[in-house]
């Protein structure tokens, strides 16, 4: 089974929501990549990881994917809630990626970008792909 990870973001309401609603989700925190890796290392999921993330937070995202193969942590799957899109790399993404918001125009990017989108509710979300990743 997955290990859900919850990326940081103060600007997001719904988060402990989140984390209420995934009983065993890891609550990571830190404001940079670099903080936001070191608890991921210092915390050591167990992979494969569902990692979740809000906003601004998701430009952290190339970041994290590759300190999670550095770690040899396989990511199963992203969520990308009302994100700021991060820039797709040859690297980035390493797993496939599910949008929740309704946005019109990010859903415009996310699905020209090939990636799912949903405007279910997050924790709806994240419990169906853990469901799917089993």
């Amino acid at each position: 089974m997955a290990t859900v990870v919850v990326l940081p973001d103060v600007a997001w309401a719904a988060r402990d929501a989140v984390l209420d609603g995934i009983p065993d989700a890891v609550d990571v925190g830190g404001t940079s990549a670099t903080e936001v890796c070191g608890e991921l290392i210092y915390i050591n999921p167990k992979p494969p990881l569902l990692v979740v993330a809000y906003g601004s937070s998701c430009a952290l995202l190339p970041a994290v994917a590759l300190a999670q193969r550095t770690a040899h942590r396989r990511v199963s799957a992203y969520v990308l809630v009302d994100p700021a899109p991060p820039s797709s790399s040859d690297t980035w993404p390493d797993a496939p990626i599910t949008v929740v918001t309704d946005d019109p125009q990010i859903v415009r990017l996310s699905t020209l970008r090939g990636w799912s989108v949903s405007e279910l509710d997050v924790v709806c979300v994240i419990q169906q792909i853990v469901r799917e990743t089993d």
